[in-house]
């Protein structure tokens, strides 16, 4: 019955946007890794990871 409910409500638009938001963010974020970072940002986050931390 909750099943018949949801799908006779006409919300498969907010699925719909919310994927295409979820896949417009992710491909921006991919640009920006690949071309919106300089070498001195991309070296510096490559080692990040490895870093010790200081005094928290």
């Amino acid at each position: 019955m909750f099943r018949e409910v949801m799908q006779n409500a006409g919300l498969e638009a907010y699925a719909e946007i919310g994927v295409l938001i979820f896949f417009g963010s992710f491909f921006m974020i991919l640009m920006l890794a690949f071309f919106g970072m300089s070498n001195k940002e991309r070296e510096a986050a490559l080692h990040m990871p490895l870093q010790e931390d200081e005094a928290i």
